[in-house]
């Protein structure tokens, strides 16, 4: 790894030995699906159904072709709200070769999140599973930018289109769109900020199509492109960015994918065990559960290879503990945003620690400043790690202002997390200046909460923050204000919020009644304070 430090303490990454195909997404996915076959691509874990490259090629074009007979055009966007399925990528493809904006949603949104959410992409199709399809149905209804929604599976009338009457067209006629990758817009996927609901993430083809150049990287990559391909365990949701990029990696290298709805331990060390898996994407909170679990020595996991963290900070303990439990020879974590596409710095397989995020990517640059003076610092001082370069974002969907918070003058993305860097320019993360809360490794923002508990008639303010937790990392917390005159228990405000949020973001931390929300001048939430106060009233 040839990472190195210039004289004003800018990290540069290593020579540039693989760069990305001057080409769109949907350009250089038609030249790869082919190569690949016959071969699995994709197979449920719990039913047995799979899908093979052959058919993952024609059904996306199929489907292509059916969106384009219904007039959607480069640059409109379709969004898929589902759960993890063998079909889930057919319409991704799609979008790709139609130059279309694919706009991935969680599932267990409520009507609230989805109405905000799909007013950032304005989807004209939105393919939904039957579990999301009465909410979407009633958001949909009300937005005249949605022409169909799109089911797999059973609709609730007559009005909702079956996925399986989308794939008759076979012609594979379509010829993917043309145009500059760096400018046209690939993806737009949901991150969430401290300032309350989710912004939208632009990520263009280029960007997308600079991580998948890493994946033929040997120093980042010890996948032999004349050896057998991995076969990996997928459990982590695909409208996460995480695991919406990662799954688009392993098309280029014909992998084939074991596909959980959602996580299950039991099903997990079955499905390692059943298929071999050799690669396994996690979260630390699931890290946390293996290393301690009694059932992991009841089921064959051998052929496991490498365990790839990310989401969250991986603690070396929990690292080494999984390491010996699960009997793998590699655990690595990178580090990254949905802002940054995801890995800017990542461990070596060949030269891999325990411990540190990562080196420095190609092409990428970064610094570490002081949060007070901005100054630029040297190995092993801590400050605001900043990023610049290819995999950088295009910026926040309508959303100029959040765009220009993010950047300095210098064209560099400030991430708000805190770390360093030793004299081998390995780098550390050890906190977060922002003020998200990582639960299981989604984002859950305080002020989004917040917003929700104020909605409460008896509720006179409210401060959210989060109490450590040793498997989910992080949960909520609120602290409570009461209106004079207003009785309300603690469990009625956790059952209120619940009702409101998606899974992720329910008080599981508890509620705390307070006489007062302690605040700066300006009206600030002072967290730090809160947190203080968590120790001293759970």
């Amino acid at each position: 790894m040839a990472c190195h430090r210039d004289s004003n303490n800018v990290i540069h990454g290593p020579e540039d030995l693989y760069p990305p195909p001057d080409v769109t997404l949907g350009k250089f996915i038609s030249q790869i699906l082919p190569l690949h076959e016959d071969r699995v691509a994709l197979v449920d874990a719990e039913t047995e159904d799979y899908i093979t490259y052959d058919e993952l090629y024609s059904k996306s074009l199929g489907l292509a072709s059916y969106l384009r007979a219904q007039g959607v055009q480069p640059g409109d966007a379709i969004s898929i709200c589902s759960e993890n399925s063998i079909h889930f990528y057919i319409p991704v493809l799609a979008s790709f070769y139609l130059g279309a904006i694919c706009a991935p949603l969680n599932p267990m949104y409520t009507t609230r999140e989805l109405n905000h959410t799909f007013n950032i992409s304005k989807p004209k199709f939105v393919f939904c599973s039957e579990k999301a399809l009465k909410r979407v149905d009633e958001v949909a209804r009300h937005q005249n930018y949605v022409q169909g929604i799109v089911v797999f599976g059973r609709g609730l009338n007559h009005k909702h289109i079956p996925f399986s009457s989308t794939l008759v067209d076979k012609s594979n006629t379509i010829e993917p769109m043309d145009g500059d990758p760096t400018d046209l817009v690939a993806v737009i996927l949901c991150s969430s900020g401290t300032t309350g609901l989710p912004k939208g993430v632009m990520l263009t083809h280029a960007n997308i199509l600079r991580v998948m150049s890493l994946i033929i990287d040997p120093r980042f990559n010890d996948i032999k492109p004349d050896g057998p391909p991995p076969t990996i365990a997928s459990f982590l949701p695909f409208f996460h960015a995480m695991a919406f990029i990662s799954h688009l990696l392993t098309v280029t290298f014909g992998a084939k994918c074991i596909i959980l709805k959602k996580f299950s331990e039991e099903l997990l060390l079955k499905t390692v065990e059943k298929y071999k898996v050799t690669v396994m994407p996690l979260v630390p909170a699931v890290a946390v559960l293996l290393s301690k679990s009694d059932n992991v020595k009841k089921y064959d996991l051998s052929s496991l290879q490498m365990i790839q963290s990310g989401g969250s900070l991986l603690h070396k303990e929990t690292a080494l503990q999984m390491q010996n439990k699960v009997g793998v020879e590699m655990v690595r974590q990178g580090y990254g945003l949905t802002e940054t596409t995801l890995g800017v710095l990542l461990n070596s397989p060949t030269n891999y620690r325990i411990g540190p995020v990562g080196q420095l990517v190609p092409a990428m640059l970064c610094k570490v400043v002081d949060v007070e003076t901005g100054k630029n610092l040297g190995p092993n001082e801590r400050g605001e790690l900043c990023f610049k370069g290819p995999l950088i974002m295009k910026g926040y969907c309508n959303d100029p202002k959040a765009t220009a918070d993010m950047m300095d003058s210098e064209g560099f993305l400030h991430t708000g997390d805190i770390g360093y860097y030793d004299e081998e320019l390995y780098f550390y993360v050890v906190d977060r200046m922002k003020e998200l809360i990582k639960y299981k490794g989604y984002q859950v923002p305080p002020a989004e909460l917040e917003d929700v508990l104020l909605t409460h008639p008896a509720v006179l303010d409210a401060g959210v923050t989060s109490i450590p937790d040793e498997s989910a990392g992080e949960l909520p917390v609120a602290f409570i204000v009461k209106q004079t005159g207003k009785q309300v228990t603690k469990q009625e405000i956790i059952k209120y919020v619940e009702e409101r949020v998606s899974p992720e973001k329910r008080l599981r931390g508890g509620v705390i009644f307070i006489d007062a929300i302690p605040r700066t001048p300006s009206g600030k939430i002072l967290r730090r304070q809160l947190k203080n106060l968590t120790k001293s009233k759970l």
